[in-house]
């Protein structure tokens, strides 16, 4: 079973922070937000987050390597979405924030 919208986004809102959660294991901070979950279910959101992420990443660089830095959120937003419909506007935003960021890199 697929976990809510609103966990998922949490969720990967928390795998998307800077500073010093950067890259750190979301189980802890989500369970702080909703106890309710198993540890099962924590790493289960864990897993559907990091993918998106990934997925995201790698399509900015995948359009990238198409267009060059001229990637337009537009196209990107259409092809990501398509797979992880469940994304809100400001993780999608941050996202394509973050693939583009490394793309310069």
């Amino acid at each position: 079973m697929t976990p809510p919208s609103e966990i998922l986004n949490t969720g990967l809102s928390l795998a998307l922070a800077w500073g010093t959660d950067w890259l750190k294991p979301i189980q802890p901070r989500l369970a702080e937000q909703f106890p309710a979950l198993t540890s099962d279910e924590l790493d289960e959101v864990n897993t559907i987050c990091q993918q998106a992420m990934r997925a995201g990443h790698q399509l900015v660089a995948s359009l990238a390597k198409k267009d060059g830095l001229n990637v337009r959120f537009s196209e990107w937003e259409t092809e990501f979405t398509h797979h992880y419909p469940w994304v809100n506007h400001e993780n999608l935003s941050r996202l394509f924030s973050q693939g583009m960021y490394y793309n310069l890199k």
